[in-house]
C-alpha cells in the first residue's frame, strides 16, 4: 500500500521543480516516474518516518530489476538516489515536520559506481572508421546514414541532438556545431554549446558531400539528416518536425546497412565514445581533457573518463613498452618534483568532482 500523503508530498515536489526549473514534459514525466520508486520504497510508512525504515533506500535501489528481469545498471541505480537524496532535502527545507531529515541520512545516499571491464566492441576506433567512411552506398537512404555515421564520429554529437539538427547549426568551414534547444535541436537537459568536428580527411568527405546535397535541396531550416520521401526516395522539401521515432530511424537503417556489408554492428553511441577516445588518447595536459570533456557538453571528466577506457591491445601495448624500460639507478629529484606535482593536482581534482558528484 502506497502512503496518500506520501504521493501528495511527490505532487507538490513536482510542481515545485515543474514551476521553478521550467522542465519539459519529459524530465517531468521522468522524475514522476522515479518518485514512484520513493512511494514504493516507503510503502505506508509516512515520509517523516523514512530514516526509520527497515531497508535503506540504498539497498532497495540495488536490489531492484529491469522489465527484462536483469540488474539495472550502476549508473541508473546512482542516478535513482541522488534523486532520493535531492527529493528528501527538497521536503526538509520545504516542508514541516521534517525534522528527522538529517544532513547525516542525507549524506548516505550515495551509490559508488565501479567501472565495468570496458568491451572493446562498444568503441570505433580512427581505423575501423576509415573502414566504414569507404564501404559504398546504393541509394539515398544508404549515403544518409553513411554520412550520418562519419558526423556522429566526428563531432561526438548525441544521437537526439543530431537527428533533430537544422543546416544552419552546421559550419563545415569553420568545423563547429551549434548545438541549441534554439534551434529546435533536442540536446540534453537543454544544454547549449558550441562544439568542435575533427578533420579527418576520407571521414570528412562523406559529410562534405552529403552537406552539400541537403544545401542544395533544403532550406537552412530544414533537417542536416534529411527526411526522405517514401513515395519518392527524393529529400522531402516539405518535412518541417521531426518524429520521436527518428533515433529507431537511424539505428536501423545503420544496422541493415552495416549488415549488408558484413561489417561490425554499432550502435550510434559508440561513434560518441570513438570521438571521446580519439580526443582523450591525444590529450597532453589537463586543459586538453577539459576540452573533450566540453566538446562532449558532459559536466565532469569523470564521466568523460568512462567513455574512453582503454581497449584491451591498447593496454597490453602501454604495458609491453614499459616492460622493456631500463630502471634508473637514482632517479632525478626534477621527476620525483614532477610526480609529486601531477599525483597533488590529480588529487585536487579528484576532491573537487566528488564533491560536486555529492
Amino acid at each position: 500500500m502506497i502512503n496518500r500523503n506520501n504521493k501528495q508530498f511527490l505532487d507538490d515536489y513536482l510542481q515545485f521543480r515543474d514551476k521553478n526549473e521550467r522542465l519539459d514534459p519529459k524530465s517531468v514525466k521522468l522524475e514522476r516516474s522515479v518518485g514512484l520508486h520513493y512511494l514504493y520504497w516507503c510503502g505506508e510508512l509516512d515520509f517523516r518516518n523514512a530514516p526509520q525504515s527497515q531497508i535503506h533506500f540504498v539497498d532497495y535501489v540495488d536490489g531492484l530489476m529491469s522489465q527484462k528481469g536483469t540488474p539495472l545498471s550502476p549508473e541508473y541505480k546512482r542516478k535513482l538516489i541522488k534523486s532520493a537524496r535531492r527529493f528528501f532535502e527538497w521536503l526538509s527545507i520545504h516542508k514541516k515536520g521534517f525534522r528527522s531529515i538529517t544532513p547525516a541520512w542525507l549524506s548516505t545516499f550515495i551509490y559508488r559506481v565501479y567501472a565495468k571491464e570496458f568491451n572493446d566492441d562498444d568503441m570505433i576506433t580512427e581505423d575501423e572508421m576509415r573502414i566504414i567512411a569507404n564501404l559504398p552506398v546504393e541509394n539515398l537512404i544508404e549515403q544518409r546514414v553513411r554520412a550520418g555515421a562519419c558526423f556522429l564520429y566526428l563531432s561526438g554529437m548525441r544521437i537526439s541532438a543530431f537527428i533533430s539538427m537544422p543546416i544552419k547549426a552546421v559550419n563545415l568551414k569553420e568545423l563547429e556545431v551549434r548545438q541549441s534547444p534554439e534551434l529546435g535541436m533536442r540536446t540534453k537537459n537543454k544544454k547549449s554549446a558550441t562544439t568542435y568536428i575533427l578533420n579527418i580527411d576520407s571521414i570528412m568527405d562523406n559529410v562534405s558531400e552529403w552537406d552539400a546535397i541537403v544545401r542544395f535541396k533544403l532550406p537552412p531550416t530544414g533537417f542536416w539528416f534529411a527526411p526522405l520521401s517514401s513515395k519518392t526516395g527524393d529529400i522531402d522539401t516539405l518535412a518541417v518536425n521531426v518524429g520521436k521515432n527518428r533515433p529507431s530511424k537511424f539505428r536501423k537503417d545503420l544496422t541493415a546497412w552495416l549488415t549488408k556489408h558484413q561489417a561490425l554492428l554499432h550502435s550510434p553511441h559508440d561513434f560518441r565514445r570513438g570521438h571521446a577516445s580519439f580526443l582523450w588518447e591525444r590529450a597532453k595536459d589537463f586543459n586538453d581533457l577539459m576540452a573533450v570533456k566540453d566538446n562532449m557538453m558532459q559536466k565532469n571528466l569523470t564521466t568523460t573518463e568512462l567513455y574512453v577506457r582503454k581497449q584491451k591491445a591498447q593496454t597490453k601495448k602501454l604495458v609491453q613498452n614499459i616492460s622493456h624500460r631500463k630502471v634508473e639507478q637514482e632517479p632525478s629529484q626534477d621527476k620525483d618534483v614532477q610526480f609529486s606535482q601531477i599525483m597533488q593536482r590529480m588529487d585536487s581534482i579528484e576532491q573537487f568532482l566528488r564533491n560536486k558528484d555529492e
